[in-house]
């Protein structure tokens, strides 16, 4: 297993609701540059998150919908929409970061963020994605792709969450999938729950190398470890 990164770099960590709920991690998006929104949601709440992690936020929705979080995979290259994405959308996404590479997914699958997972150095895609689209994915993120299902389910995306300093996977994760996660990824990557035991870490989670957004709910061992994990 790698070396967990050193917390001797202060970054910030932050409990938070969002629409009331802990899922934090359902309605946003975020990479080391920028911070994808809902429109509409208050301007306070917006500047709260944006400061923790340290990015410009943009606010716009994703094929129409609020749940920005499961649609979109994004990191500091580039990001992937389903078919679905509105012009719009695409404009407010590359008005924040012009040198964004956008890929509009072409297979029937609409939550790209469930079914990827990414950082600035890999991207993890589900067996789901067809052949044919996992270069022209790899190619916009600027990273290399491996295709793995992780604790026996397919939606990697939303079960295992990458920053350039940490990592956080399915408690039922096997040894040899962390392995190769972490040789992939090139970071440390340890088993999580958030908001008092749920499986899905990312839905409880946005984090980048900067700082972590994590749900109200989630409890004092499971803050030590998300926080340990991802070297905040």
């Amino acid at each position: 297993m790698r070396e967990l990164p050193s917390r001797a770099q202060t970054a910030n960590v932050h409990l938070i609701d969002v629409y009331g709920t802990p899922h934090v991690g359902l309605f946003a998006a975020v990479s080391e540059k920028i911070l994808v929104v809902p429109t509409g949601l208050p301007a306070k709440k917006i500047d709260l998150m944006s400061s923790i992690l340290g990015v410009v936020a943009v606010q716009t929705y994703v094929s129409g919908s609020i749940l920005i979080g499961p649609l979109l995979c994004i990191n500091s290259n580039g990001a992937i929409l389903p078919k679905t994405a509105l012009e719009d959308e695409v404009s407010a996404l590359k008005a924040a970061d012009p040198s964004l590479n956008i890929y509009i997914y072409n297979g029937k699958e609409t939550a790209m963020g469930n079914m990827i997972c990414v950082n600035d150095r890999c991207v993890i895609l589900s067996p789901d994605i067809p052949v044919e689209e996992r270069r022209s994915i790899a190619d916009a993120l600027g990273v290399e792709a491996h295709t793995m299902s992780i604790a026996g389910r397919r939606h990697v995306g939303s079960i295992c969450l990458l920053t350039n300093r940490g990592g956080l996977v399915h408690v039922e994760a096997s040894d040899e999938e962390i392995q190769k996660i972490e040789e992939y990824s090139k970071v440390g990557v340890m088993r999580a729950t958030v908001n008092n035991g749920n499986l899905f870490v990312k839905s409880g989670i946005l984090a980048n190398g900067k700082g972590a957004l994590i749900g109200r709910r989630t409890l004092g061992p499971e803050l030590m470890t998300i926080s340990t994990a991802l070297g905040l």
